[in-house]
């Protein structure tokens, strides 16, 4: 027992596996702080060259400026390049082979001992520390082969958790306090594919959880999709989320990487921008404003201005209200290492420009298009996160004392500040301070 402090690189996924390993020390008695720990717990990223060199920087620095601290490094960097992390200076372990994240498993390898209590403890979390929204993985690895990602040799086959266990950890999260909860893993597409079930069982089953908030009193709380495959967003989990809009947040994060078909063909990926954005429209039919946001990677060996166009076009056809976007990374013992040169530098930073300003135009329009329409917002001080993963501004003066944890709002467009962006305001409807709950 002692002072741990854990640092996170990376994705949701990750962040809830902190929350794993948190969990398992402090019930021992650790304490988390961020000055003077003696355990530091370093949970690593290698979807990137970038993530991978800023936790081996970050590891140095915390062994000079704490030399007596013993660092611990686990995920996925562990995973692809363990020899090299386990020659910096302060490591002592290097915790490999995924089952060093679940809770025995770890205290093992720390060299702690168990007692027969803890041999039952279950793999999961009881709330998301530090969040209002909690995330819950709902599985873990990948059984495809994109030609750029190194996540299905560091992380193995997909492995589903059981909707069962799954139903009662969404209700440890609402009950420590949670109103959102994000369901992510690896690729969430696949959830009980090992299992003979398909990712809407898992849905149908989870928004129908009877859950009650801290103080024991029936609770209200939403489930959202993180990143998954347009083409696993099937017409059964379209279906659900018309039908429960009260449960499912109308946002879909839909990764296109590429809106160009040869980009698409030579990453590996099993679409065409077509089929892509045929399933968006679809999607967009049959719910009522529904958020599309997605990724798209810039620079990948032998795209040409040609295909970056063709992107931007269906970027625009779409109508995304948000586009996150990378350069693209080569990683050792991928298809595209080999694949030949990457645009040039340059080239990738103009591009990168220019879809950062497509993101923002969309968005815009996005915005212009909820006002006067409503929506569910999760209060955090003077703004809050609405259902169509919104920033929603608050005038707290029309606001209850306590408001309620999920609040349902009418949205009004509000012009930016210095010829800024417009931005949305929430003004909150009479049946919404009815409901009970309180704020986390």
């Amino acid at each position: 027992m002692g002072r741990v402090r854990f640092v996170t690189f990376g994705c949701k996924a990750n962040q809830y596996d902190t929350q794993v390993l948190r969990e398992a020390l402090v019930r021992r008695g650790w304490r988390e702080e961020a000055e003077g720990a003696e355990l530091v717990v370093m949970n690593t990223c290698t979807v990137t060259a970038e993530a991978g060199r800023k936790a081996r920087q970050l590891a140095r620095r915390i062994h000079r400026e704490s030399p007596a601290a013993r660092i611990a490094m686990v995920g996925c960097l562990a995973e692809s390049e363990p020899e090299v992390l386990r020659e910096l200076p302060g490591v002592e372990w290097v915790l490999t082979g995924g089952e060093a994240k679940r809770p025995v498993n770890f205290l093992r390898e720390l060299g702690e001992e168990l007692s027969p209590e803890e041999l039952g403890i279950p793999y999961g979390i009881t709330e998301f520390h530090g969040h209002t929204r909690a995330f819950l993985k709902i599985q873990d690895g990948c059984d495809l082969a994109c030609s750029y990602c190194i996540i299905p040799k560091v992380r193995g086959r997909s492995r589903s958790r059981g909707a069962e266990e799954l139903a009662a950890e969404v209700g440890r999260l609402v009950a420590a306090g949670h109103v959102e909860v994000v369901l992510c893993g690896i690729h969430i597409g696949h959830w009980g594919r090992d299992l003979g079930l398909e990712l809407v069982d898992l849905l149908r089953a989870l928004v129908t959880v009877e859950a009650r908030g801290p103080s024991g009193e029936p609770a209200d709380f939403r489930l959202r999709l993180s990143s998954i495959e347009a083409t696993e967003v099937t017409p059964e989990v379209v279906e659900l989320m018309a039908e429960r809009p009260d449960r499912l947040a109308p946002h879909l994060h839909m990764p296109l990487q590429s809106g160009d078909d040869e980009v698409l063909a030579a990453m590996n990926r099993w679409y065409s921008g077509a089929e892509y954005l045929e399933r968006c429209l679809a999607i967009r039919e049959a719910l009522d404003r529904p958020a599309f946001t997605t990724d798209v990677i810039v620079g990948y060996p032998g795209e040409e201005e040609r295909h970056f166009a063709r992107g931007l076009e269906l970027l625009r056809a779409g109508s995304f209200c948000k586009v996150h976007v990378f350069p693209f990374s080569a990683r050792p013992g991928t298809a595209a290492f080999e694949a030949g040169a990457p645009a040039p530098g340059p080239e990738v930073r103009e591009r990168r420009m220019r879809l950062g300003e497509l993101s923002a135009e969309l968005g815009e329009a996005f915005r212009a298009g909820l006002d006067g329409s409503r929506d569910r917002v999760v209060p955090e001080g003077s703004v809050g996160l609405s259902g169509r993963y919104q920033r929603v501004r608050f005038d707290l003066e029309d606001w209850p004392a306590t408001p309620p944890p999920l609040v349902e709002v009418r949205l009004e467009l509000e012009p930016g500040v210095d010829d800024g962006p417009a931005r949305l305001v929430g003004q909150p409807l009479a049946a919404s301070r009815d409901l009970v709950g309180g704020a986390r």
